[in-house]
């Protein structure tokens, strides 16, 4: 076994950024898409790193191309249209894209279970229900819970970012099933970390970018706070080198590294959260502040669990902002807020937050 390094050009990387934008633009999903790295160039010009999978991970890379297909028909909303939320359902319960070795289909909704919740700390405590992970899309697609009373175009965002918790939440046991089996000298252990990297890169899609995944959406964090080359590749690097002490038999490094990328994988979802309170607060209606909480609200789901564990009163304060009422003013004040309970030394430590990708202030303007 021995990791394979391909090369992308950084031109590739600011292609990646329009897979995701602000909600009201996001780009409706269609293309194509190739779910092997086996086509990927060897070497560019660039000269960086990537991580290649050596076991076959078809399936985990095709949950992004259910997603795509979601958006296709739930990102009608941003536009107003009307949206035909049960097909956006039969997707999520019956799958469309991940076709197992057997020909069989399998389902985001079979995926939002214990191995999935696992990945959060005492969640059914902190979420207030068991079934969690399930129960936030679900409420997304009914218009039920959360969702209650909620726009499309924000119901939409609690589908599509719910259904990237469910992505998150496969990663994160995908790392520590990886973490168990080098402790056991497993040789599966490099098929656990593979799936893991295949949930968050997605395949490419006919222009090489990996439009669909959190790899993507970590791109564009980047780009939206001015921190290019900080997120997405550190994260991938420490997939690379978490790959390598793995078949060294190096566990220490090896746990060292996929911490590391727990703590980028955190980070993408942190800056979610403080991309949308800035938003909200420059919304020019309540309708649009709405649905920018919301963004802000189901992004934060995904490492809520992880900050309750070790600050749960500044866990407790950020539920509160980004679940209020949109019919109140989000001024400055309140994103000053937000920003300040996500530096807060407690939930930077509990997330594993790399220092390089912190941000403490809100940028100006809008």
């Amino acid at each position: 076994m021995r990791i394979v390094l391909v090369l992308v050009t950084a031109s590739l990387l600011l292609t990646a950024c329009r897979g995701e934008q602000r909600p009201n633009v996001e780009i409706l999903g269609g293309a194509s898409a190739s779910v092997s790295g086996a086509d990927d160039p060897a070497l560019s010009a660039a000269g960086t790193p990537k991580y290649r999978t050596s076991s076959q991970q078809d399936v985990a890379l095709q949950m992004s191309l259910d997603l795509r297909d979601m958006r296709s028909i739930i990102n009608l909303a941003i536009d107003g249209r009307p949206v035909e939320w049960e097909r956006a359902r039969v997707i999520y319960e019956q799958g469309k894209n991940q076709k197992r070795p057997n020909g069989t289909l399998r389902s985001f909704a079979s995926l939002a279970d214990a191995d999935g919740e696992s990945a959060f700390p005492n969640g059914a405590a902190v979420y207030g229900r068991s079934g969690f992970l399930d129960g936030i899309i679900r409420d997304g697609l009914t218009g039920a819970g959360r969702a209650q009373g909620l726009s499309d175009d924000s119901r939409r965002a609690i589908v599509d970012r719910g259904v990237q918790m469910l992505f998150y939440a496969r990663a994160m046991h995908g790392i520590t099933l990886a973490k168990a089996r080098v402790e056991a000298k497993s040789p599966d252990a490099p098929a656990a970390l593979d799936e893991a990297w295949a949930i968050i890169a997605g395949p490419n899609n006919a222009d090489g970018v990996r439009t669909y995944s959190i790899l993507n959406a970590a791109v564009a964090r980047e780009a939206e706070f001015k921190l290019t080359g900080r997120l997405a590749q550190p994260l991938e690097n420490a997939f690379i080198a978490a790959l390598a002490a793995m078949q060294k038999g190096d566990a220490a490094t090896f746990n060292r590294n996929a911490t590391d990328a727990a703590g980028f994988l955190n980070a993408t979802f942190a800056l979610g959260v403080l991309r949308a309170a800035k938003q909200a607060e420059g919304a020019g209606s309540e309708a649009t502040r709405q649905t920018y909480l919301v963004e802000g609200w189901t992004s934060y789901q995904a490492i809520r669990a992880a900050i309750a564990s070790g600050a749960p009163a500044q866990a407790a304060t950020l539920e509160a902002m980004l679940s209020r009422s949109s019919s109140e003013p989000f001024s400055a004040t309140e994103t000053a807020k937000v920003y300040a309970a996500l530096n807060d030394p407690a939930v930077l430590r509990a997330l594993g937050w790399p220092a390089a990708v912190q941000v403490a202030t809100p940028p100006t303007g809008s």
